[in-house]
């Protein structure tokens, strides 16, 4: 129909140009024939032609008109053909478009194809924008999947704390507990949790716990540190992932038969780089990535725990020790305290028989010689006695060795009294000693090492009695007095090395409650905090020295003193404790927060007198 219609303007347009010309031939001859040239001569139309000759060219005008008639309307056909397929093109595009929206409108971008012409300005823009939407869909699924991820490993971390806080005093318990959790949380098949031991110095792996298909496997398996990818693992202290399952590997059996698992994952129980244990878990399928950092994850927090665990156990053995050594000492705190009486009843008994010996006695007794000197002998500081027996001034012995009041012939002794203070050992006994005149004295001299915490003699102090009037009489009584001084030496010593035991383990125990990962308080009977650790004082923010003489009340408000019962009895003084049980407590730091706490309390008696340490363990654990 369209073709028709342009033809018909093609047709009218030629015959227009066609009637055109006739029209204006017809008007020229019209003329001609009317001029007064022609009228007068009388001839014919065809006569016209000869007069006129451009006539023969009006002849002609209609085929030219007619020709300029039909290339006109070809002109203008042809642009009607070019706006008809402009229009149908941009009609085309305006579909393309409608449909690109409504696909869009849909959320059908992998179905966003454009056919049309790559080099077209719109094209280019829409399929820019179906690259882009395609593009961000991507993006927003990824982040939907990593928010999931990180939900599911979040979940899963709270949980485990919640597992963790839970059971921490018994390590085969926990371990299972860990096990089947992790086991049931990644949806594998087995798991293994092989915990680090020594015996006679030889590190093994024991396989405390062990899960397959939801049901607990006893399995009774040893493994060496350094031997299989157990070892491995724990040496190198990194993940170990293997997807290349070797068939004799490992087996996982349910009721449908035996197969190989896809994949192990093993990973190392590890903190502040040191190894507690290894995780073992196998699966029909591969693991994600976000599920072995989440395994990771929880190794740390497991180690943690681990650690603490085990520090519990060793400062409640300890502890156990300490007691037991304690009323050991006790005991032989009793029995030389016996000694002693009856060493004095004795003394007391030769002081009757010695009746005329009192004066001398007592004179000793009042005063003595008394100096102090380094280990090498230099002497360090002398008493006005001193300086009044050998007869010398201040500035004369001033950095001297005690060598110069000793005759020649008793160098060998002096140098071997010496030798045994070096090793800290007493000397006790007469000497014979030289004045700066060259006299001879005798003196009775006590020579003990002062001895600091670490064991190191700072100096050597002297007590020296000048006997040298005595001497004959000493000389007389010497079986018996003799008797009485290994007497009262043997037990000076015996005294002596009691103290030091029990001073090295108080250090000892001290030192080792000072460096656990929980907080440690100890009190007093009358309720008096006498210990306060590290760990203590980063739990309720208190310097030690803020506490430490204070009332165990000071550590918890008054409300929780009075409502709690463990609290109550606890800082009541009079008041039975609740000894060996593990409670949950509130207690108030020093900004006056409340925090919940985990507090075991032990006892400890020595003689008449008692003792109470309470273990404390935050509940909010932080994992990571």
């Amino acid at each position: 129909m369209k073709k028709i219609q342009l033809s018909r303007i093609i047709g009218r347009y030629t015959f227009g140009g066609i009637l055109l010309g006739l029209l204006i031939l017809v008007f020229v001859v019209l003329i001609n024939l009317n001029s007064q040239v022609f009228a007068q001569s009388n001839r014919t139309i065809a006569d016209m032609f000869y007069l006129f000759p451009g006539m023969w060219v009006l002849i002609l005008l209609p085929v030219l008109t007619g020709t300029i008639g039909y290339f006109m309307a070809q002109s203008f056909a042809g642009t009607i053909r070019n706006q008809r397929k402009f229009i149908k093109t941009e009609a085309e595009k305006s579909s393309t478009v409608l449909k690109f929206i409504n696909n869009l409108r849909q959320d059908n971008l992998d179905t966003l194809i454009i056919d049309v012409h790559e080099k077209d300005p719109l094209s280019k823009s829409l399929y820019k924008l179906r690259d882009y939407l395609i593009k961000n869909k991507n993006n927003q699924e990824q982040a939907r999947v990593l928010e999931e991820q990180r939900t599911w490993v979040t979940q899963g971390l709270a949980q485990f704390a919640e597992i963790l806080r839970k059971n921490n005093d018994n390590i085969e318990e926990l371990s299972y507990n860990i096990i089947s959790y992790m086991v049931n949380y990644l949806k594998i098949n087995q798991g293994g949790f092989f915990l680090l031991n020594t015996h006679k110095n030889e590190k093994y792996f024991d396989l405390t716990a062990s899960i397959a298909f939801d049901r607990k496997k006893f399995a009774d398996k040893q493994i060496k540190s350094d031997e299989g990818l157990i070892g491995r693992c724990a040496i190198e202290k990194q993940t170990i992932y293997i997807t290349d399952v070797p068939n004799e590997y490992i087996t996982i059996t349910s009721g449908l038969g035996q197969a190989n698992p896809k994949a192990i994952l093993i990973v190392p129980l590890k903190v502040n780089n040191e190894i507690y244990g290894v995780i073992e878990l196998a699966s029909f399928s591969e693991f994600e990535p976000y599920e072995i950092e989440f395994v990771e994850k929880t190794a740390e927090s497991i180690a943690t725990t681990i650690s603490t665990v085990q520090i519990n156990i060793q400062t409640t053995k300890l502890l156990h020790e300490t007691q037991i050594q304690a009323e050991k000492m006790s005991q032989q705190e009793e029995e030389l305290r016996q000694n002693l009486e009856e060493m004095q009843a004795t003394q007391e008994e030769s002081d009757r028989r010695e009746v005329e010996r009192k004066g001398i006695l007592e004179a000793i007794d009042n005063s003595a010689i008394s100096c102090e000197f380094e280990t090498d002998g230099t002497l360090i500081s002398v008493n006005q006695l001193f300086l009044k027996a050998f007869k010398y001034q201040p500035v004369e012995i001033e950095g001297q060795n005690i060598k110069i009041f000793s005759f020649h012939d008793e160098t060998e002794e002096v140098n071997k009294i010496l030798t045994d203070l070096q090793k800290g050992l007493s000397f006790k006994g007469r000497v014979r000693r030289r004045t700066k005149l060259g006299d001879e004295i005798f003196l009775l001299s006590t020579y003990t090492p002062v001895i600091d915490n670490q064991g190191n003699i700072i100096k050597i102090l002297s007590m020296e009695n000048d006997i040298t009037d005595q001497v004959f009489m000493e000389e007389q009584m010497k079986s018996s007095k003799d008797e009485l001084g290994k007497l009262l030496e043997q037990a000076r010593n015996e005294m002596k090395e009691q103290f030091k035991e029990i001073e090295a383990v108080k250090i000892r125990n001290e030192k080792t409650l000072e460096g656990a990962l929980d907080a440690i308080i100890t009190i007093n009977k009358e309720g008096v905090l006498e210990f306060f650790n590290a760990a203590a004082e980063g739990l309720w923010g208190y310097e030690r020295s803020e506490v430490l003489g204070q009332h165990i009340s000071m550590l918890f408000s008054a409300e929780t003193a009075k409502k709690d019962a463990f609290v109550k009895s606890y800082v009541t003084s009079g008041e039975a404790k609740k000894v060996g049980e593990r409670k949950e407590v509130p207690i108030k730091n020093k900004f006056g927060d409340d925090i919940s706490v985990l507090f075991l309390l032990s006892e400890a008696q020595v003689g008449e007198d008692r003792s109470y340490t309470a273990f404390i363990q935050n509940v909010e654990v932080e994992l990571f």
